[in-house]
């Protein structure tokens, strides 16, 4: 059996007069309540025994809870284990606080001797551990409980020998095959007081265990990956990377002939001191997931569910992980380049660093709100803006890809070619490109069918050819570098018409007008409506004055008279043939 004091134990008795006045150094029941408040909340609180368990080498892992009536409280939590279980001579200073047969060192989790002990009093007013040491039949226990501390009936801490362990976990300490542990840890937060549903902004109990759930299977993720086993009431935790790299069970289950994994766009070392090193990567998540603009992350490109990989939630977070545990997942200002943009949220980023660096990223024993130091947070964003900028143009190629490809297959200019075809069949024939051969005008065709992506796809290909054989106007999309907003082939009198949506106007508003028209964007507000509106009315002067400009360049403009008065007098006739708007 041992004993340790809770904290310096308190001094008895009145002072004699020849004494100066004295205090205890800590006032054991009042400083052990003002340490409920200590920021733990249920994610980190029951990450701390997981920390433990495995620096026990543990392999499985379980976290129970206990509810009250009607599913209102969660009454106790328990967090047991197979690891090597803790030697009885130390058991008693497990629930001391400050003490940890790890303090101050840097190659584990834990370091500040008082994160398990902070952690449990958060949630409740009792803490119980039993512990089994492998060839030891013995369980010992020890325990901590605040309404004893605060009537002085418990002033130490004292391990003991129990005959078992606790009834309502006897099941859950055996292995899978139903033999008791050889050795494990079992650790219960008890009169818990601070976990209960209701209230206008309380969140419910369920919101809070699917929390803690995403919480394990992202900050485990790399425990989870080399095989440890953590379940949550009894269903196994699987793995939730960010950056898509790990092999996450699910993922692999529902897509089992495709490699769904993230892509990586950059990845180094960034030496800070000491020959310690801080290594960042920068992934995009699989085109599955991020297949055209507009869906946010919750639809795969056939159209499944995925909000289980919490892409909306990601935009501009960063993972923060030491020594392979993450602590951190949240944004962090000024690190990003220009901001968090919206297509962020397909963009993974993880900075991983050893413990001798906790001092670099402000670790605090909660193991929670690592943020770099404003030296290390410039080196940082200077590492970070090229792959970044690399990763959202990569997503937007992508997606115009995609874009063009629809708009083909859907025919989107369809009622501005048919109207136009309409009002030409009154008109005078065009004349450019009459002196094409045959050849020459099919060499374009084909090249138009190139450029559009199609011609692996011979229904749409064939579209593609009778459309431009068939109407007087083909107008098609396509993307290119270059500063043209359009460019056009002439075939015997016919115009085949491609537009570049690299270039600004086509791209932010031309595109953004029909994505709106179409109902392809979602969350599109009045507010951002009419910044949209003013934007393209404020375009359409830029567009007229640019026309003007390009007059300019030429030293004689006259000859373009002819060009705006044909401009002007096909899109009057133009838009006559369009369908009257209700």
């Amino acid at each position: 059996m041992s004993t340790t004091p809770l904290f310096q134990p308190p001094e008895s008795g009145e002072p004699s007069p020849d004494q100066k006045p004295s205090a205890d150094i800590i006032k054991i029941d009042t400083a052990l309540e003002s340490m409920r408040d200590s920021g733990f909340d249920l994610t980190a609180a029951i990450g701390e025994p997981i920390d433990n368990s495995i620096e026990a080498d543990a392999t499985h892992i379980q976290v129970l809870t206990s509810f009250g009536p009607k599913r209102s409280t969660i009454e106790e939590i328990a967090i047991l284990d197979n690891g090597r279980g803790i030697k009885p001579d130390i058991l008693a200073h497990a629930l001391s606080m400050g003490y940890s047969t790890r303090y101050g060192q840097r190659g584990s989790l834990g370091r500040f001797g008082v994160g398990m002990k902070l952690a449990g009093l958060s949630l409740g007013r009792r803490i119980d551990v039993y512990t089994k040491q492998a060839g030891d039949d013995t369980i010992h226990h020890c325990y901590l409980d605040l309404d004893e501390v605060s009537v002085k009936q418990q002033t130490h801490l004292q391990g003991r020998e129990v005959d078992a362990w606790p009834t309502s976990y006897i099941e859950s300490m055996r292995t899978p095959d139903g033999t008791p542990l050889d050795s494990g840890t079992l650790v219960i937060y008890g009169k818990i007081d601070r976990l209960t549903s209701g209230g206008h902004y309380a969140t419910s109990l369920d919101e809070k265990l699917a929390e803690l759930r995403s919480f394990i299977a992202r900050a485990y993720r790399k425990f989870l990956d080399q095989g440890r086993v953590i379940k949550l009431n009894n269903t196994t935790i699987t793995l939730l990377d960010p950056l898509f790299l790990l092999d996450n069970p699910r993922i692999t289950k529902n897509y089992p002939k495709e490699d769904v994994r993230g892509i990586l766009i950059d990845e180094d070392d960034i030496t800070i001191a000491d020959g310690h090193d801080v290594h960042v990567t920068v992934t995009i998540a699989p085109v599955h997931f991020r297949w055209r603009e507009g869906e946010g992350g919750s639809k795969d490109r056939d159209g499944r569910d995925i909000r289980e990989f919490q892409i909306p939630d990601s935009a501009g977070k960063i993972s923060m992980v030491r020594n392979n545990r993450e602590i951190n997942y949240d944004i962090v200002a000024r690190l990003l380049p220009s901001g968090v943009d919206k297509v962020d949220r397909y963009i993974g980023i993880e900075v991983a660093f050893p413990a001798e660096l906790d001092e670099f990223f402000q670790v605090r024993n909660v193991k929670r709100g690592a943020v770099p130091v404003d030296k290390l947070r410039n080196e940082l964003r200077t590492w970070l803006e090229r792959p970044i900028k690399q990763a959202r143009k990569a997503i937007r190629a992508h997606w115009g890809e995609v874009a063009t490809q629809e708009r083909v297959a859907a025919r989107q200019h369809a009622e501005a070619t048919t109207a136009a075809a309409r009002a030409d069949k009154t008109m005078l024939p065009g004349q450019a490109g009459k002196d094409l051969s045959e050849a020459d005008a099919e060499q374009i065709i084909e090249e138009l069918i190139e450029d559009l992506g199609v011609a692996d796809d011979q229904e749409q290909a064939e579209q593609v050819r009778e459309q431009v054989k068939e109407q007087p106007f083909t107008l098609v999309d396509g993307g290119w570098p270059g500063k043209e907003m359009f460019d056009i082939d002439h075939l015997n009198g016919k115009a085949i018409v491609r537009l570049n949506h690299r270039h600004p106007f086509i791209r932010d508003v031309y595109d953004r007008l029909k994505a709106v028209a179409d109902g392809g964007v979602n969350g599109t507000d009045a507010e951002e409506m009419i910044k949209l509106i003013r934007k393209t009315e404020t375009a359409l002067d830029i567009l007229i004055l640019a026309y003007a400009r390009a007059e300019n360049m030429h030293v004689n403009p006259d000859q373009f008279d002819d060009l705006r008065s044909y401009w002007g007098q096909y899109t009057q006739a133009f838009m006559r043939e369009l369908p009257v708007s209700e």
